[in-house]
C-alpha cells in the first residue's frame, strides 16, 4: 500500500507542478523569451509556452524517492545525484537563455565523470565476449561511459520537439528498464524507474496533446542523464544484461543524433546548430501531403509523436526480448540503425521531388534544397 501511495504522490507532485507553470509561467519564465522561442527555426508550436516541465518531472522523482531511501543503493543514489550539474546548466539555459551548447555538453561530461567516480560504474562491456576484452582497458572503458551518459542527455534533448515525443519515449524506455531490472531481482532501479515513468506521466498530460507545458532542456538533460545511468548500472552489476540491449532501448534518440551530426557534417553546416531535418520533423511535414490537405492543422504535431510510437517502441521491444543475448541485440541494433538511415533518406527524397506546403515551412525548403 505504501509503494502505491509513493508512485501516486510522484503523479501528483509532477502534475501539480505543471499545473503552476502553466497558470504562472513568468514565475520562472521570462515572457519575451517564450514569444522568441516561436520564431525559434526548429520550433513546432505556435503559443508562448513553459518550458520547465523538466523540473517537475526531476523534483517529483526526488520526492518519490524519499519513500525508498532504505531500499536504494548507494551507487545508484550517487550517480543520479551527479545529474545535478547538468540539470542546473540546463535550467539556467531555460531561464536565461544564455548557455552555449558547448557548455551544455561540458556540463553533461561533468555529471557523467562525477557519477562515474562516486559510483564506480563503468561500461562493463556489450555482450559479446570476444569484443568486450577492450573493456579491460580502463581507458577505453571510461570514454565510452562518458559518451553514453552525455551523449544521451543531449540525444533525448534533441528528439523533445514535438508533443508527447520525449515523454513518451522515456516512459516507453524506463518501463523496459523496469521489467528488465525485475528479471535481474535489482528492486532499486525498478523503482527509480517506476517513479520516473510516473513523474513523466505527470507531465505528459499537459504536454500531449496540446502541447500546455514543455520538458526542456533541464528536464531533457536531467531525464537523460538518468535513463543513462539506470542502463549504465544494470549493466554493470548483472554480466548477464547485454550492453547491445540497452542500446537498443536507448536507440531512437542516440541514433537521431548521430545521424543528425553526420547529416549536418556532410552538408556543411554546423552541428551544434539546430534545423528543422529531423525525423520527427519530416513526419509533421507528411502528414499534409499523405492527406492532400493545403496546409498543416493544429493536430499534426501531436499526432506525429502517435505516428513514430511504433517507431521508437520496435527497438525498446527488441532490447526487452534480447536483454540477456548479446550477439542477436547487436544484429537487431544494426538492423535498426540500417532501417532508420534508408527510411529518412526516402522520406528526403520524397520531400525534395514535391513542393513544401509553405505555412511556417520556408526555412524548411530552404534546408531541403540545400541538401
Amino acid at each position: 500500500m505504501s509503494e502505491f501511495v509513493a508512485f501516486f504522490v510522484t503523479f501528483l507532485v509532477s502534475m501539480a507542478l505543471c499545473g503552476i507553470a502553466i497558470a504562472r509561467p513568468t514565475l520562472m519564465m521570462n515572457n519575451d523569451h517564450m514569444l522568441r522561442d516561436i520564431a525559434a527555426r526548429q520550433a513546432q508550436h505556435s503559443r508562448p509556452t513553459p518550458r520547465i516541465g523538466g523540473v517537475a518531472i526531476i523534483v517529483a522523482v526526488f520526492v518519490g524517492a524519499m519513500f525508498f531511501l532504505d531500499r536504494l543503493e548507494s551507487d545508484l543514489m550517487l550517480a543520479l545525484l551527479a545529474g545535478v550539474v547538468v540539470f542546473l546548466v540546463g535550467l539556467r539555459e531555460d531561464i536565461a537563455r544564455d548557455v552555449s551548447p558547448r557548455f551544455r555538453l561540458l556540463a553533461a561530461f561533468i555529471s557523467g565523470f562525477l557519477a562515474l567516480i562516486l559510483s564506480r560504474t563503468q561500461v562493463p562491456g556489450l555482450g559479446i565476449e570476444p569484443a568486450d576484452a577492450i573493456f579491460e582497458w580502463s581507458i577505453v572503458a571510461i570514454f565510452i561511459t562518458l559518451l553514453w551518459s552525455a551523449g544521451t542527455c543531449h540525444a533525448l534533448n534533441l528528439i523533445d520537439g514535438l508533443n508527447g515525443l520525449a515523454s513518451l519515449y522515456c516512459i516507453c524506455a524506463a518501463g523496459a528498464i523496469c521489467i528488465i531490472a525485475g528479471y535481474t531481482q535489482n528492486t532499486d532501479i525498478q523503482i527509480i524507474s517506476g517513479l520516473l515513468i510516473m513523474a513523466v506521466f505527470g507531465f505528459f498530460v499537459f504536454n500531449w496533446p496540446f502541447g500546455r507545458i514543455f520538458m526542456g532542456d533541464a528536464g531533457a538533460y536531467g531525464v537523460g542523464h538518468v535513463l543513462a545511468w539506470l542502463g549504465l548500472i544494470l549493466m554493470y552489476r548483472n554480466p548477464e544484461v547485454a550492453g547491445f540491449s540497452i542500446l537498443l532501448v536507448l536507440f531512437w534518440p542516440v541514433c537521431e543524433t548521430l545521424f543528425s551530426m553526420i547529416r549536418r557534417r556532410l552538408n556543411k553546416c554546423a552541428t551544434d546548430q539546430p534545423d528543422r531535418l529531423h525525423f520527427h520533423h519530416l513526419v509533421v511535414r507528411a502528414l499534409p501531403l499523405i492527406f492532400n490537405r493545403g496546409k498543416r492543422r493544429i493536430y499534426d504535431n501531436s499526432f506525429a509523436t502517435i505516428v513514430l510510437l511504433p517507431l521508437f517502441l520496435a527497438p525498446i521491444l527488441t532490447g526487452l526480448f534480447l536483454w540477456d543475448n548479446g550477439v542477436k541485440s547487436a544484429i537487431a541494433l544494426a538492423f535498426f540503425i540500417a532501417l532508420f538511415m534508408l527510411t529518412y533518406i526516402l522520406s528526403m527524397s520524397y520531400f525534395v521531388n514535391r513542393k513544401f506546403r509553405r505555412d511556417r515551412s520556408d526555412g524548411v525548403q530552404r534546408e531541403l534544397d540545400a541538401t
